[in-house]
């Protein structure tokens, strides 16, 4: 069993934070990957029910649904699909005020049931994700805080 834990600050209120990590189509696509939404969610296009897909090149695919939803504290996702041999065991995002910032934990466990090599596929991926987590959030922070600093300029 693998465990992900990702701290990270974004110099921005709460609400805005909230509302640009959980746009999941923007937050999640990048040079190496897109998210599409499958299926709507509520009360938020976003939110509880939602079903998200995102492809990261060259193969990988994760079908995830969005299993709770706290707006502007807290979602939850499970994967659903996965092109890899992954049992999900849940991930969560929890934002909070602070120090005029919001800081995000983001928290996910999973498990590659394989044998022999499962562990050893697991670490890796471990490390994959942790990186691909900081990618995103590094990636909101830049414009949210860019744009922050713009509006105080104007």
């Amino acid at each position: 069993m693998e465990d992900i834990h990702v701290r990270f600050r974004i110099g921005a209120p709460l609400e805005t934070v909230f509302d640009a990590v959980s746009d999941h189509e923007r937050f999640l696509s990048n040079a190496r990957t897109h998210t599409t939404i499958a299926r709507a969610g509520e009360p938020d296009r976003n939110g509880r029910g939602c079903l998200r897909e995102v492809r990261a090149k060259p193969l990988l695919r994760f079908v995830e649904e969005i299993t709770a939803w706290e707006r502007p504290t807290s979602f939850d996702y499970m994967v659903r699909e996965c092109t890899l041999p992954l049992r999900h065991h849940g991930g969560r995002l929890t934002f909070t005020r602070e120090d005029g910032g919001t800081l995000i934990d983001w928290t996910t466990r999973f498990e590659v049931p394989v044998p022999i090599v499962g562990g050893m596929i697991a670490a890796v991926a471990k490390r994959i994700l942790a990186r691909a987590f900081d990618d995103f959030l590094s990636g909101a922070k830049t414009r949210l805080e860019s744009a922050g600093a713009a509006r105080a300029a104007a």
